[in-house]
């Protein structure tokens, strides 16, 4: 080491400590919650009346893409009721087409798998049946990317967790020990989590897989054209509303003469959750910003030979064909998420580990420094970081999902606030996001808090253990505001919460697949901006009948504070609800047993929506 490197290093050195010193423990305390309200009806209520199982197609690649054999297949979670009653008796892996009044299938958006509608489903068939005497079969389809995921690990933590043969921490251990020492399961180890080079087939898993993957869909569980034409409703959460408008527009065959296989033809009307269903002429604008900046200017003035350049650059290396790389959110923190949400929903008292014992890689720990920095000094000198903070199972995923804690508001649930030390504003992070185009798209309007005492600068990890005030838990008619126990600050209002963080935690784990997506595919973006522009048949993308779209039944739910919260509803067509105070996952995960404190807005509106449109 040269004599000016060392001196580099210790000057460094120097000013991260002055940095570190920026750090003062302290400030406003949350109040006292009130008390919770009472449920309408029970989780396990609903488990025993409705089902979700997994269900699978066949529907080989083609070898020359290199696909593992996993992805030859497509997987959907159905929801049915337990008692078999919308069952083919002729064939179980149909509904029964005489009994099911309607079949609704759900589509999720960017970097979310099929358990983003884990609540919203169940709640929905459970409603449909007890309140409005309805038959509906929900199917939450999983693009083919998800099964390029290795959840062998955390699917071992949910069953000895469900069945109570293992406890947090033997779980914390379990991941540790298959995720990273290479420890077996059931035989099978680990192999790593997969880069960009590791998956080209990604390249070819585009908006026409995807797309065609939900007519084999729709045609295997409903063969009769005229049967789906009358019940199956097609719609999607964020761009999962895209995707629906491009499913209703699209062409089997690619012959624009022939319509029965048109998507408008194959279904009865559309839906929309925080997302709109008819407006394909604008999805540049909401695609651009995810995307490499090379990338990106070359979409603002689409070509032919531009889009054809940048497919082959996806194909030959030169550009990811995997969107969320790390740090951005990349496979091994979509795995941990998972294994988060257990703990939050088994043990959410007990004191979290999982994010002091993971042995993070450097660009994950970036992550979590993004996450939890209350300004740009300790961001860059990391510390206290969010290891040295002391939080409970729940508050962890509080912290994660909640939407007064993390500024990307793409995954941002509305479920309550921090409770049991002092919690600050949260300046950070600041303009350099415009550097990380998916960031600075997401980043939303805040206020944004963080916990403030991590112990003195000396000490850290020996502060207050942080827990969490549900969503029911913060004000009340009386007193509609959750503040500090000064009364002057005011944290946030019970209209702005409304989902239970116990149903929005089990949705992150439940059954065999999981709410969120390890390898996003960069095709699927590059092609729901291709799609549009005159020269897309030749590259399979067959989405002829646009002008269809704005005459078909349809409804939008329009979270005030999500991703479509700017947008002029008054000038979508069909019927739309603007819901004052959700935010983007809201739509899927408010709660809807909670009556006595606010009706959930998305649930009834939909089934009566669906009921008023099948035939």
């Amino acid at each position: 080491m040269t004599r000016h490197f060392r001196l580099f290093g210790i000057l460094l050195l120097g000013v991260l400590i002055l940095m570190a010193g920026c750090y003062q423990p302290g400030g406003p305390i949350p109040e006292e919650t009130k008390a919770p309200v009472p449920r309408d009806y029970t989780q396990a209520q609903v488990d025993s009346l409705v089902v979700m199982e997994e269900q699978v197609i066949a529907a080989p690649l083609p070898a020359e893409w290199g696909a593992p054999a996993e992805c030859n297949e497509i997987r959907f979670l159905r929801f049915r009721l337990s008692d078999g009653s919308t069952i083919d008796p002729a064939n179980a892996a149909q509904p029964n087409v005489a009994t099911t009044d309607a079949m609704l299938l759900m589509l999720p958006g960017v970097l979310e798998g099929a358990n983003g509608f884990e609540y919203l489903g169940r709640q929905v068939v459970y409603q449909a049946k007890v309140k409005n005497q309805k038959n509906i079969e929900v199917w939450a389809v999983e693009r083919r990317n998800n099964r390029l995921e290795d959840l062998t690990g955390v699917n071992y933590l949910e069953e000895g967790l469900s069945k109570g043969e293992m406890d947090i921490n033997e779980a914390v251990a379990a991941f540790i020990g298959y995720y990273y020492e290479g420890e077996a399961i059931n035989g099978k180890t680990f192999e790593g989590f997969l880069a960009n080079q590791d998956v080209p087939c990604l390249a070819e898993f585009g908006l026409k897989l995807d797309t065609e993957d939900v007519f084999k869909v729709i045609q295997t569980l409903v063969p009769d054209p005229a049967v789906r034409r009358e019940k199956v409703f097609v719609g999607g959460h964020s761009m999962g509303g895209m995707m629906t408008s491009y499913f209703a527009g699209w062409d089997l065959d690619g012959d624009p003469a022939t319509v029965d296989d048109a998507g408008y033809n194959n279904c009865a009307g559309m839906f929309g959750l925080d997302t709109v269903v008819n407006s394909i002429g604008t999805v540049g604008d909401a695609v651009f910003g995810m995307m490499p900046d090379d990338m990106k200017e070359g979409f603002e003035d689409i070509t032919e030979t531009i889009y054809g350049g940048i497919v082959d650059g996806l194909k030959n290396g030169s550009y990811p064909v995997v969107l969320n790389s790390p740090p951005i959110f990349g496979a091994e923190v979509m795995d941990l998420l998972e294994a988060v949400g257990m703990a939050a929903y088994y043990d959410p008292d007990g004191e979290d580990t999982y994010i002091r014992d993971v042995p993070w890689t450097d660009m994950n720990e970036l992550l979590l420094r993004f996450l939890h920095s209350k300004d740009n000094d300790i961001f860059i000198a990391d510390s206290p970081n969010l290891r040295d903070f002391r939080f409970t199972n729940e508050a962890l995923f509080g912290s994660i999902f909640d939407d007064s804690f993390v500024p990307m508001g793409m995954i941002l649930n509305s479920m309550g606030f921090l409770k049991g030390g002092p919690v600050v504003l949260k300046e950070f992070p600041k303009t350099w996001t415009d550097d990380i185009p998916i960031l600075s798209n997401s980043i939303g309007p805040g206020p944004y808090w963080i916990a403030n005492d991590a112990g003195p600068i000396e000490d850290l990890r020996t502060g207050p253990l942080y827990s969490w005030a549900n969503f029911d838990e913060i004000g009340d008619a009386q007193d509609p505001d959750y503040k500090d126990t000064t009364g002057e600050t005011t944290f946030t209002t019970m209209e702005n919460e409304v989902a239970d963080i116990t149903d929005v935690a089990r949705t992150a784990f439940k059954g065999p697949v999981n709410l969120v997506e390890w390898y996003f595919s960069m095709r699927l973006l590059v092609d729901l901006v291709g799609a549009v522009t005159p020269f897309a048949p030749k590259y399979g993308l067959n989405f002829l009948h646009g002008d269809k779209l704005i005459d078909m039944p349809q409804v939008v739910f329009i979270a005030e504070q999500g991703m479509m919260g700017d947008i002029d509803i008054n000038g979508l067509p069909g019927e739309k609800h603007l819901l004052t105070g959700y935010n983007h996952m809201d739509v899927m995960n408010a709660s809807a047993n909670t009556s006595a404190r606010r009706p959930n807005e998305v649930v009834e509106p939909l089934i009566e929506f669906v009921m008023e449109n099948a035939k």
